[in-house]
């Protein structure tokens, strides 16, 4: 066997090792080839780490902690950011897009047909989400309650 005393300690106690090699290591143990104080040793650290469980905290704990105004505000931000950056970007690619076709005379017509098409129904798109939105807030019956 090629494997330091720590490691083959290590696997007896975890169970990896084979009936043979199980049988082996019992044989060096009672021999003397291996330390029998390791041994014990080992054993009891990983008798305490096995018992040893992690903590978790009550439901009302989390509860508490996912809606204190400190963490919706710092998500909320967090968001606003992501969203005015996402915007930024896409505008300027939209930009320079249109513009690259704009200004090339050389573009197919049907290309820019398409992207005349793609922008209205965006368009049409928007204005649809939005004029729903407007009416469902302004119809809810529930938009006073607290959540």
């Amino acid at each position: 066997m090629s494997r330091d005393s720590n490691e083959l300690i290590s696997a007896y106690l975890d169970g990896e090792l084979s009936p043979a090699e199980r049988a082996e290591f019992e044989r060096k143990l009672a021999s003397g080839e291996i330390s029998r104080q390791e041994f014990e040793e080992m054993k009891a650290m990983t008798e305490v780490t096995s018992s040893v469980k992690l903590a978790s905290f009550p439901d009302e704990v989390w509860d508490g902690f996912w809606s204190q105004t400190y963490n919706r505000l710092e998500r909320g931000i967090g968001w606003i950011f992501l969203s005015i950056g996402a915007v930024i970007l896409c505008s300027a690619g939209a930009y320079q897009f249109l513009r690259s076709l704009i200004e090339d005379p050389s573009s197919p017509w049907w290309i820019r047909l398409g992207t005349a098409f793609v922008a209205l129904g965006l368009g049409a798109l928007f204005v649809s989400v939005l004029r729903e939105r407007i009416f469902v807030r302004s119809t809810d019956p529930y938009r006073k309650v607290k959540r």
